[in-house]
């Protein structure tokens, strides 16, 4: 289930809740399938989105804070099971404008969005108890792991 985690500058939690529903319909288009697998309404159910704001002194890009060089850095983790190259290359075409919109960096500064991968086998993560291979149907993982 995909779980974003993004290294952001502060916004105030109602500009978090705008950001997180956005992005929650992102992935849930990026990775919905229907071959198989969570349903729409159960893949956005479980879709984490995590801030981890950063103060004025706490990110240094060549020596300098983001305020100095007057270019915010964005770093989103993303985690979710059986991401292949493919699903990857798809996911940082997609994802990268819309960070960079919801956060006001501009076309030209693209290299201040950076998304970090972490692909796992639904065997190495449990939800309620439950490994995803437990109740994502083999089908569903061929078919995810095929379009990866």
């Amino acid at each position: 289930m995909p779980y974003l985690r993004l290294t952001c500058p502060e916004v105030s939690p109602e500009r978090r809740r705008i950001i997180a529903l956005r992005l929650t319909e992102e992935l849930n288009d990026l990775f919905f399938s229907s071959r198989g697998g969570p349903t729409r309404e159960e893949l956005r159910e479980r879709t984490s989105i995590h801030f981890q704001p950063y103060g004025e002194a706490d990110v240094f890009i060549g020596g300098h804070t983001p305020q100095e060089r007057r270019k915010p850095d964005l770093t989103a983790e993303l985690s979710d099971w059986n991401m292949g190259v493919k699903t990857q290359r798809r996911v940082a075409a997609q994802l990268t404008p819309v960070l960079a919109e919801l956060f006001g960096v501009g076309p030209q500064e693209l290299d201040n969005v950076n998304i970090r991968f972490h692909s796992y086998p639904p065997r190495d993560f449990a939800v309620g108890g439950r490994l995803i291979a437990d109740f994502v149907p083999r089908i569903g993982q061929l078919m995810k792991r095929l379009n990866s």
